[in-house]
């Protein structure tokens, strides 16, 4: 109540001060019947505080939140007959519900994170175990090692780059890229992977293909899934084939392996993360994050990653370039 007067006590000696001037006017204009100038203003002063009075009334509850008293909160405001005070409510629940999405967008983040390092540790544990005991055996192929240190390799990036995904704006360089050239790197990176494997890539880009983006990030995309058709690739298949259409709207990159292929229910799926399926976990090599974060790339670089698939197949995975404005896009 207390708050209520201080905020209205402006209005109220408003109303005082006219009052006064009206009746020195009445006295100056010759009118000295002083019980009718005492009634009529008495009848708007007694007019104002009663319309405070109902105005309080209809916004107690407001006032009670104001005030920080024990048990107000802001649901009561809907109890309160008071327009501002419904308007007030709204606004309030409306930031309220932001704030609730923020706050639980920030904690799937840190669970995502949290259950990727639990994830992350147990599969770098293999590689780590298998030289030890490659060292400790005094017999080991230098190819075996160099395999387990690939392993390691991958697994550290992908654990790097999951960390800069969350400052992408500040890591974001605009630029044109080779797209025949870029491709051609990251095989050279992958070769001992695709020997090792036994498979032979075959390019099929023209070589002036240019695109604008970021091409460490583009080519971080290009490389989970390279790594996956490389993972995923039957013993006997040697084939892989990446090209690139040129529309009138997009440049789509596509990478074509003759692996296990995906299965239709698993298709909306591969891109959640955790996710390995029935396939990831026999071959127990999966964190189930490589899809989900060059997915989530490719929506920051304004890009859009799709995949065609049939079991015993093969999968086609296949990133839509658009070029993208020269700053980072959150």
């Amino acid at each position: 109540m207390k708050r209520y007067i201080k905020h209205h006590l402006p209005y109220l000696l408003l109303v005082i001060i006219v009052i006064s001037l009206f009746m020195s006017l009445m006295y100056l204009d010759g009118y000295h019947n002083w019980n009718i100038l005492i009634y009529g203003c008495l009848l708007i002063l007694v007019s104002t505080i009663s319309l405070l009075g109902i105005t309080w009334f209809r916004q107690r509850q407001l006032y009670s939140l104001l005030s920080l008293k024990k048990g107000s909160s802001i649901e009561k405001l809907a109890e309160d007959g008071s327009t501002l005070s419904n308007d007030l409510y709204r606004l309030m629940s409306k930031e309220q519900l932001n704030y609730y999405q923020e706050i639980k967008g920030y904690k799937n983040k840190m669970a995502d994170h949290q259950n990727f390092m639990y994830e992350w540790v147990h599969q770098m544990k293999t590689p780590i175990t298998v030289m030890e005991l490659m060292i400790d055996g005094d017999n080991y192929e230098k190819d075996s090692l160099l395999e387990e240190i690939d392993k390691l390799k991958e697994g550290l990036n992908l654990a790097l780059n999951m960390a800069r995904l969350d400052a992408f704006q500040h890591d974001l360089m605009i630029e044109k890229v080779n797209i025949r050239e870029l491709v051609v790197k990251i095989l050279n990176e992958q070769k001992r992977n695709l020997i090792r494997n036994e498979i032979y890539p075959k390019v099929l880009i023209e070589k002036d293909l240019f695109i604008e983006s970021d091409q460490k990030w583009l080519g971080f995309c290009l490389t989970q899934i390279i790594l996956n058709s490389i993972k995923y690739t039957e013993k006997n298949e040697h084939r892989l084939e990446i090209k690139a259409v040129e529309t009138s709207e997009e440049i789509q990159v596509m990478i074509k392996d003759y692996g296990m292929g995906i299965s239709q229910s698993n298709l909306p799926r591969i891109f959640r993360p955790f996710f390995t399926g029935k396939t990831g976990r026999e071959i127990q090599e999966a964190t189930g994050m490589g899809l989900y974060l060059t997915q989530q790339v490719c929506l920051k670089l304004n890009h859009r990653i799709s995949v065609e698939s049939k079991v015993n197949k093969g999968t086609v995975m296949i990133i839509h370039l658009n070029n993208i404005r020269s700053e980072a896009i959150d």
